[in-house]
């Protein structure tokens, strides 16, 4: 037998205790082990699929010792996924930050307070700001909370330091290395420590957006889906959301990975990482991402279809009533749409990478969805990529009220939809009549 797996509150605290050590820190176990369990209750948000343990774990492989207390802290705070500020660290941030309506104040106590304005002046920012997740919040929340639980303990560098590798961790923005370098060396750090400082952020920040470069696709899309959830509450409870959640969901990641740019996810500052390095990530990025984008355009197009049929049978619903349930873990047979559907015995001519992602599934199921996209790969084979597309296209129209949802419907090949509604028919028991009175309308 191999060695007994740990638990994450184990990992991190030990995590904690390596660093400690390596920084000859001098602090009793027990201090260590009351910042791994405020740390691990911070992480442990049911609401959380992808910040979670596991992935700041996942940083800390190779790091030094304050990247790696930056790694184990740059998403303490995640208000809009944990619906507020994770308890332990309430009271420490109460002073420094406070909910208002159209976001979160930075607090004048924070201006006054010498580490948490060495914060501020990292990040660029100032007391009475309104921040949002949108513009750094969670990293400046977090950032605040790392700093004043090692105030005392580690040097006032070493504080600016960590401070910097989670402002670096801000994603999706131009190359901002060398304005954090000008940031240190206006706090009094010297321009080569500086420099260190900004390599060792910069490299966390890539560490944290790893997974776009992924060699497999099929991994990169679990960890897209896995922020699904984290951005649309709605899909928390899978039995329950329902098709238009769905749909939005789905359409606001599509309209994000298609409008981002490979260079606003890697950076490449001073040598970190090697030109080489660099260049490969932002293919594998570019690679990666227009995958997503066609993998989620093909299943926003099949979901278009399931909500216009609800729409037109009675009104929306949940998905899992149109489509069938999400097998549970005791392997019972569930059923599915997918059941009723004919079996397509000739296969329109199509990229078969995308196809294979389609039909064979993510790498991993997730809590609100099955990992295969059969609805999705039916119509991929039936119709083609060109011709789901087109209808996309037509579907955006509808949803931007320049048509009716029966208008879409009608616009789209007419033996498909049928046939998708005659096994939406047959898991909607109570929409049967009206999809099928619908069927002899378009």
């Amino acid at each position: 037998m191999g060695e007994p797996l740990q638990s994450p509150i184990h990992l991190i605290i030990g995590e904690l205790a390596r660093a400690s050590d390596q920084l000859a820190l001098g602090v009793p176990p027990l201090f260590v082990e009351r910042w791994g369990v405020a740390l691990h209750q911070a992480l442990a948000s049911r609401a959380r699929e992808f910040h979670t343990h596991e992935h700041a774990l996942e940083l800390c492989r190779g790091a030094d010792a304050l990247e790696t207390i930056a790694a184990l802290y740059h998403d303490t705070v995640y208000v809009q996924v944990d619906l507020g500020l994770p308890e332990h660290f309430a009271g420490l941030l109460e002073p420094l930050i406070s909910k208002e309506e159209n976001g979160w104040r930075v607090l004048p106590h924070a201006g006054v307070d010498p580490v948490a304005n060495d914060v501020l002046q990292v990040f660029g920012r100032k007391a009475d700001e309104v921040m949002t997740p949108f513009n750094g919040l969670n990293e400046l929340a977090s950032a605040f909370v790392v700093v004043k639980e090692f105030e005392g303990v580690l040097t006032r560098a070493q504080l600016l330091a960590v401070a910097a590798c989670i402002e670096a961790t801000i994603p999706f923005r131009e190359d901002q290395g060398g304005l954090l370098e000008r940031r240190l060396v206006g706090l009094g750090v010297s321009e080569a420590e500086a420099r260190v400082m900004v390599q060792r952020a910069v490299r966390l920040s890539n560490s944290d957006v790893g997974n776009f470069a992924d060699p497999e696709p099929a991994r990169f899309l679990d960890n897209t889906w896995k922020l699904l959830p984290e951005t649309n509450p709605s899909l928390h409870m899978a039995s329950t959301y329902s098709v238009h959640d769905y749909r939005v969901a789905l359409l606001k990641m599509e309209t994000f990975l298609s409008s981002l740019k490979p260079e606003r996810v890697f950076r490449s500052w001073a040598d970190e990482p090697s030109a080489q390095v660099h260049a490969a990530r932002l293919i594998n990025t570019r690679t990666n991402i227009a995958l997503a984008v066609r993998y989620l355009r093909s299943k926003l197009y099949s979901t278009a279809l399931i909500e216009a049929l609800a729409l037109e049978s009675g009104g929306d619903a949940p998905v899992e009533y149109f489509m069938g349930g999400i097998p549970g873990p005791s392997g019972d047979i569930v059923r599915r749409i997918e059941m009723y559907l004919p079996q397509v015995t000739t296969l329109v001519p199509g990229d078969r990478v995308l196809l294979g992602l389609l039909q064979g599934g993510r790498s991993t199921a997730s809590s609100f969805d099955v990992s295969p996209s059969p609805l999705a790969t039916f119509l991929f084979r039936t119709v083609g990529e060109d011709a789901m597309m087109t209808g996309l296209e037509r579907a955006r129209q509808w949803w931007r009220g320049e048509m009716t949802a029966r208008q879409f419907l009608q616009g789209e090949a007419r033996l498909p939809v049928r046939q998708v509604a005659e096994a939406a028919a047959q898991i909607a028991d109570t929409r049967a009549g009206a999809l099928r009175a619908l069927l002899a309308l378009l």
